[in-house]
């Protein structure tokens, strides 16, 4: 190799970075200052006057009122929270499910995908406000019965909660599918041929070959997951921060100091995810 070439590793770097360019740069000019100016307010008092912002410094005044003192916050970071645990595993397997059919080969199968894909399209700013606010398939309230009751009376409200979100919790499937299908196209059809030629079943194929091709997309997934379910205006902590937005006697602060409680708890559950998803990962290979 001459001085000078780049390597085909460098050009694939280099190619990465070019298609990542554009994200790195809108981060840095619309998102960072934003992060860094509500991490200052939720530590201040701030006045708006005439003239502009006036910041006081508080210190952590304002987060150990929304941990300790608020009553409804706590109660609604619970439930923010639970959805997000409970809705995680039900994304994942019908994305994975959805996925695995998916990769089949039958007629119009190009028109299914496009199917399953457009929800993401249509599923932000006042289509999906409308579509949680209106009585419609987002806010289908299912009818348990017994069962519902019997939850009911041994103080089961997030379970009934959570079910009666599940339509909602679906919804956000499209890109973990578009995710798994990526990567099951990606698997080479030898090793299928080869286990089936020795005598292997569809559900050992899938345990032994199609799963450990699925783990970093499993882990990659579980975190968009848990970002997009926390992300969604009519969760139960964004609904209380809005409300709290331009409150009279403390305005942007309060909700500035709840909004990263709950990136700091969504943070956390990434982590949790992360580490035992790749303890899985790592048990696998030994």
């Amino acid at each position: 190799m001459r001085k000078g070439k780049l390597t085909m590793a460098w050009r694939s770097r280099l190619t990465g970075l070019a298609f990542f360019l554009p994200w790195i740069i809108g981060f840095v000019l619309l998102t960072a200052f934003p992060m860094a100016y509500s991490i200052v307010i939720s530590f201040s008092d701030v006045r708006i006057k005439v003239g502009g912002t006036e910041l006081s410094y508080l210190g952590g005044s304002h987060y150990r009122y929304a941990l300790l003192q608020d009553a409804s916050f706590p109660t609604d970071l619970l439930e923010s929270l639970f959805l997000i645990v409970t809705g995680l595993p039900i994304v994942m397997v019908f994305a994975l499910i959805t996925a695995l059919l998916l990769n089949r080969k039958f007629a119009g199968r190009a028109l299914f995908r496009a199917i399953f894909f457009l929800p993401v399209i249509i599923m932000s700013g006042p289509v999906l406000t409308q579509l949680v606010q209106e009585t419609d398939a987002m806010r289908l309230q299912m009818n348990y019965g017994i069962l519902k009751e019997y939850f009911y009376y041994f103080n089961g409200r997030l379970f009934v909660l959570f079910m009666d979100n599940l339509v909602r919790t679906l919804w956000f499937s499209g890109v973990q599918i578009m995710v798994f299908l990526a990567v099951l196209q990606k698997i080479d059809r030898s090793m299928y041929e080869a286990a089936s030629i020795d005598g292997a079943t569809a559900w050992e194929m899938f345990w032994r070959i199609t799963l450990p091709h699925l783990r970093s997309a499993v882990v990659l997934n579980a975190i968009y997951s848990i970002v997009e379910m926390g992300s969604v205006s009519s969760d139960p902590t964004n609904v209380r921060i809005m409300t709290h937005l331009l409150e009279v006697n403390r305005p942007y602060s309060y909700s500035a100091a709840m909004a990263w409680i709950y990136a700091l708890a969504q943070l956390l559950l990434m982590g949790i995810t992360a580490v035992v998803l790749m303890e899985k990962k790592g048990r696998r290979r030994a």
